[in-house]
């Protein structure tokens, strides 16, 4: 499977509801340890908004990977455990240019460890209600809301932090501002 845009690839996320997750990885281009002096942020943000691709896993062996293409002014989406099992491109992991942060530990908040073992309820596209003219003639898919089991959410963002290009991964909170159309695919 390709990356393709969220809209693209609904039957595929349509699958994780009830699947609980079993990791959280950000594959960042430093070492997490120089994430806070590249991108001037606290350690504990370096998961959140680093920047690089993020992998979620499932205790099924499910794993999805996820990131964004300015070009689309969207997230995407592919199939990470194919590529981990040699078909198409290189996996994430296996990227020697590419640096691991986990979900838990002194580079993230404690919300992300909190996720581990909780289920997938909902998950739904977001896109601005108000787009300027180029963004309105591209997909402009820019984020993906998870909902779990127990009231916990986050979002995968293409510049839903800072209205830039940038991917960034983020707790609800970090949202603040931003007026969005969410469409659900449950």
């Amino acid at each position: 499977m390709t990356s393709m845009i969220p809209s693209m690839t609904i039957e595929l996320l349509r699958r994780l509801t009830g699947k609980p997750v079993s990791k959280l990885v950000r594959y960042s281009w430093w070492p997490a340890s120089e994430v806070s002096a590249q991108c001037g942020i606290e350690d504990e943000l370096a998961f959140s908004l680093t920047a690089g691709p993020l992998a979620v896993y499932f205790e099924d062996g499910v794993i999805l990977g996820f990131s964004s293409d300015p070009s689309l002014n969207s997230v995407i989406v592919w199939d990470e455990a194919a590529r981990v099992a040699g078909q198409g491109p290189a996996s994430l992991g296996s990227d020697e240019e590419l640096f691991a942060i986990s979900e838990s530990g002194g580079f993230s908040t404690v919300f992300w460890g909190q996720l581990i073992g909780c289920c997938v309820s909902h998950v739904a596209i977001l896109k601005r209600v108000h787009m300027n003219a180029v963004e309105s003639q591209r997909p402009s898919e820019v984020g993906l809301r998870f909902s779990f089991s127990g009231g916990k959410s986050f979002v995968i963002s293409h510049g839903l932090h800072d209205n830039s290009d940038d991917f960034s991964v983020l707790e609800e909170t970090q949202l603040k501002g931003v007026e969005l159309e969410e469409i659900s695919i449950n």
